[in-house]
C-alpha cells in the first residue's frame, strides 16, 4: 500500500491531513492550518476550495478559474513564523516552486482571520528575493529532493 504524504509538509499522510478540509468535511482549526491547506490546493489546483477559503472583502475580480490555472509546479513549503490570536492570525512561510525550469522562492507573511468560526486567506506582504535567502551551491535543495542544489535545481 502506497503512502501519500500532504504536499503542505506536516509529515501525515494527506488522507489525514489536508484532504477532510478540501472535502469540506473538516474546517481548519488555526491560521497555520488553513494556510498549509491551501498551499495543498495551489499544488493540486483545487480552485474552489482556494476561492471558497479566499476572505469575500478580499476577493476582487478572482474566479475558481484563474486559481485553478497549472502555471507552477510547487515543490516545498517551509513555515517561518505562525499566530492565531483570537480571530486574526498570520503565517510567514516560503513556498518554493519551478517555473520554466527555474527554482524560485515566494516569500510572503499572510494574514487571515476568522469569520463565523471559518478561517479565511484576506491578504499577504511578499518579500523580495534578496530577503529570501541565497541558496549556498552545497545547501540541501529547497525543491525537498534531499540532494544538494548544485546537482539538484541549480
Amino acid at each position: 500500500m502506497e503512502t501519500t504524504y500532504c504536499h503542505c509538509k506536516s509529515g501525515l499522510q494527506y488522507k489525514d491531513c489536508c484532504q477532510p478540509f478540501h472535502l469540506l468535511q473538516k474546517k481548519p482549526n488555526s491560521s497555520e492550518q488553513l494556510m498549509r491547506s491551501r498551499y495543498s490546493a495551489f499544488c493540486l489546483q483545487l480552485g474552489e476550495y482556494l476561492f471558497s477559503t479566499y476572505h469575500p472583502n478580499y476577493r476582487g475580480d478572482l474566479t475558481t478559474e484563474i486559481l485553478s490555472e497549472p502555471s507552477l509546479n510547487w515543490v516545498n513549503l517551509e513555515i517561518i513564523a505562525t499566530e492565531s490570536l483570537n480571530n486574526t492570525g498570520f503565517v510567514e512561510f516560503k513556498a518554493w516552486y519551478i517555473d520554466k525550469e527555474q527554482l524560485n522562492c515566494h516569500h510572503e507573511r499572510s494574514n487571515f482571520v476568522k469569520d463565523h468560526e471559518q478561517w479565511f486567506y484576506c491578504d499577504g506582504t511578499f518579500y523580495p528575493n534578496e530577503k529570501s535567502g541565497k541558496i549556498s551551491r552545497n545547501d540541501s535543495c529547497p525543491c525537498g529532493s534531499g540532494k544538494k542544489y548544485k546537482k539538484c535545481c541549480a
